[in-house]
């Protein structure tokens, strides 16, 4: 089936930001090789495919599946992830994990390629064109079950629509020798660019679709709360299954383009690493 680029962005969220926690994990479990040095001492490469189901793009009370490939590649201090893109990544002793990547934004599409039938269409909005954007991670454990972790993409290149940005925590409710559950909690924010380019309605296209104008500032833009549980067979099959809730705050609430205040994405993958 073919899958529109915003509804592929809504979608790879929560399942990038599961691959990053669980690498983070994995490698906290690891002591490197005192002289392995910046290239590390082996490849570790990560095939998956996941089914999601979630809103078509942010905001929307439809929904559409798709299957999606998932892909890491990391060795030392370098990774290649499908999503994040070509980066750095680095984790001291006491936990504290950072990572700097240039990736890829595929934006949004046009909503003449969706289903115009229905109320719940971006037809006459225009396309969201790509963008190269510059991906910052950090995290920090505050204890064995709870950590910090923060966000930001920033726009390198391609269509400047602005920067977003997520602030949280993710505790680990359980963890065993096969089994991970883990429950986030996230605050997303989008400088007026941004807000502007995903729930704003300039004058062309309020001409072009019917809707009300519509301003959207710099703010948070929505809240998010997931649950995650990873499962491994053995050493190189394992399993990731979750479910995350986004509610969209009074900042972009009001926009046209947004027909449910809080939506939901599942998802169910399966990963071989070797």
């Amino acid at each position: 089936m073919r899958v529109a680029t915003g509804f592929r962005k809504t979608l790879i969220t929560p399942l990038a930001l599961n691959a990053a926690l669980a690498s983070v994990q994995a490698q906290a479990d690891q002591q490197p090789s005192a002289t392995a040095g910046i290239w590390g001492d082996s490849t570790d490469v990560t095939l998956g495919l996941a089914a999601v189901n979630g809103p078509r793009y942010l905001g929307s009370k439809r929904s559409s599946a798709a299957v999606l490939p998932q892909l890491r590649i990391e060795r030392g201090i370098f990774f290649f992830d499908l999503e994040d893109g070509l980066g750095l990544q680095w984790q001291a002793a006491s936990g504290f994990a950072a990572s700097a990547s240039i990736g890829r934004d595929a934006g949004r599409a046009d909503g003449d390629s969706q289903h115009r039938h229905g109320s719940d269409t971006l037809a006459g909005m225009g396309a969201i064109g790509g963008a190269s954007v510059l991906n910052l991670q950090v995290s920090q454990p505050l204890s064995d079950w709870l950590a910090v972790r923060a966000k930001a993409e920033l726009r390198t290149g391609g269509e400047q629509r602005g920067d977003q940005y997520a602030l949280g925590f993710v505790s680990t409710l359980f963890a065993g020798d096969r089994d991970r559950l883990t429950w986030s909690v996230d605050a997303h924010a989008g400088s007026a660019r941004f807000n502007q380019t995903y729930f704003g309605v300039n004058a062309a296209q309020s001409r072009n679709t019917g809707f009300a104008r519509y301003s959207a500032d710099q703010g948070i833009y929505a809240y998010s709360s997931e649950l995650s549980w990873l499962h491994a067979f053995d050493a190189h099959w394992s399993s990731v299954a979750g479910i995350e809730l986004s509610h969209y705050t009074d900042q972009v609430r009001n926009s046209p383009i947004i027909t449910r205040s809080t939506t939901a994405t599942s998802y169910l993958g399966v990963n071989y690493s070797f």
